[in-house]
């Protein structure tokens, strides 16, 4: 396959990544940020073209995720097994949502949209787009396979491994009772969604890496959004808070 294809299916993982912890995760799912309506829209394609389910659905398996972590209720909880967290979830558990525990997504127009057109959508970003602009060079198939099946093959790894591996190796700062971890070497292939034992305790905070120099794709780029005035109303959680909330402090 040509470089340029390969340039051009890297180029979409990145950005699609970005759409899913930046969009899907951390605007939708945990509220941490607000975007402004374009934004939103160009989020909600490139999430379309990762294939793992609509917003609605997303973010509905992601907070059931948070509330009844590490229970039965938990949709992927890694108690049932690493491979059931990475993948064998996906296989057995419903996608229908219940609509009162997403009726602030429900008043949003372009996130019943995309549910609405999801698949429509997801064809055509996740496997025409890259097969179409890989034809100006020549390599339509290259783009359809490597740009498109390949990369989304990486893509569902690389996301599938925050359920798995964050909640399996790594370290925990916070308290042992919870199998949420901090993985280093996840940072660069989640762009920033390593420190996953924080993020469950801080959940609101548009930062899984609070810290200015802890690798988080993720967050950067929503500091550039609100640097650009497409982003505002950022959330943060105290590191004192996080302590008080894991038990290794008192309030007050």
């Amino acid at each position: 396959f040509k470089e340029e294809t390969v340039i051009l299916a890297v180029l979409l993982f990145v950005m699609c990544h970005i759409s899913i912890t930046a969009g899907v995760h951390r605007l939708y799912a945990h509220r941490s940020y607000v975007a402004v309506k374009p934004l939103e829209f160009i989020l909600l394609l490139l999430s379309a073209a990762t294939f793992q389910y609509s917003t609605l659905v997303w973010v509905y398996l992601h907070r059931m995720h948070h509330w009844h972590s590490d229970t039965d209720k938990d949709p992927y909880s890694v108690r049932h097994g690493f491979w059931w967290a990475h993948f064998l979830w996906i296989l057995r558990t419903p996608t229908a949502v219940d609509d009162h525990k997403l009726r602030d997504l429900q008043q949003n127009k372009l996130v019943t949209w995309q549910d609405r057109y999801y698949y429509p959508l997801a064809l055509l970003i996740g496997l025409a787009l890259p097969t179409t602009i890989a034809s100006i060079w020549g390599d339509a198939l290259g783009g359809l396979l490597v740009g498109g099946f390949l990369r989304l093959m990486i893509q569902y790894h690389s996301t599938w491994s925050i359920n798995s591996v964050a909640h399996t190796f790594g370290f925990r700062r916070y308290c042992k009772n919870s199998t949420a971890r901090l993985c280093p070497y996840l940072a660069i292939s989640t762009v920033g969604e390593n420190n996953h034992e924080r993020h469950h305790l801080a959940h609101e905070d548009y930062r899984i890496g609070p810290r200015w120099y802890d690798l988080d794709i993720g967050k950067w780029f929503i500091e550039l959004c609100a640097c650009l005035g497409l982003a505002h109303s950022l959330r943060t959680v105290p590191e004192n808070e996080v302590l008080v909330r894991a038990g290794k402090k008192e309030t007050g």
